[in-house]
């Protein structure tokens, strides 16, 4: 991959009309939007993936009681989106996507800290909807940066190269936090003294532990973002991340 990333440069840099050109990264903030997106939606992305399994595998829900404990996170999200981007002309978006950042990280590390016999009220729910305020400030937040000062000839340009750093840390973040989860799960499970559901569950905490350490890495990196005072207008339910 490190590989056909590399030819993929070198060819854009190469021929006359590139399909990205990489003059858009000298605009100031692009890059650090970027960088900040796609570690935050490392961290963030991976939870529904974790979460999902602590549910159906460990406390037994349907796949439609899984589905139905997200709906108050969605509804957060959207709240926060709309709050944060009616922020922006006040204090700029870095102090919004910093503090997003680190109340993400807060929510999950919360939510690392489910436990085997857990329940939905106590031990998912607020987790989820600390979590849900993060993602919705750093989401518009970053949005919003990335396409600041950029021209309207390269506005598209921007949304896509924002788009890809998502995908990309969505994937790259699965397959660490994966790693980790299943490292954690097997090691246990070779001591003989604990039970598939018990390693399961210390798998999923390290993943989502690990994820709360993106989640501030995003914040730092966002700190070298430019402050950007720009009213954003709140993003609809189908403009946000989709956990599926």
């Amino acid at each position: 991959m490190r590989c056909e990333l590399s030819l993929v440069v070198a060819n854009e840099l190469r021929v006359r009309n590139p399909l990205v050109p990489m003059s858009i990264l000298r605009v100031k903030g692009v890059a650090v939007a970027d960088a900040t997106q796609m570690l935050a939606l490392a961290g963030f992305f991976s939870m529904f993936f974790f979460l999902t399994l602590y549910m159906q595998t460990v406390l037994h829900y349907s796949p439609i009681q899984t589905g139905t404990a997200y709906l108050p996170l969605t509804a957060a999200i959207i709240i926060a989106a709309g709050i944060s981007s009616q922020l922006f002309a006040r204090i700029g978006t870095k102090p919004v996507i910093v503090t997003g950042s680190l109340v993400g990280a807060g929510g999950l590390y919360w939510l690392s800290r489910i436990p085997l016999h857990g329940s939905y009220v106590s031990n998912i729910l607020p987790g989820l909807l600390v979590t849900a305020f993060g993602v919705g400030a750093v989401f518009v937040g970053a949005t919003t940066a990335a396409n600041a000062g950029v021209g309207e000839d390269k506005a598209g340009l921007a949304a896509g190269l924002l788009n890809t750093a998502q995908q990309l840390g969505a994937a790259l973040g699965l397959a660490i936090l994966s790693a980790l989860a299943t490292a954690r799960t097997h090691s246990l499970l070779h001591t003989g003294h604990v039970s598939v559901a018990d390693a399961s569950t210390h798998g999923f905490q390290r993943a989502l532990m690990a994820g709360a350490f993106f989640a501030v890495a995003a914040g730092f990196i966002a700190l070298l973002a430019p402050n950007t005072r720009q009213t954003a207008p709140a993003p609809s339910a189908a403009a946000l991340p989709d956990p599926g």
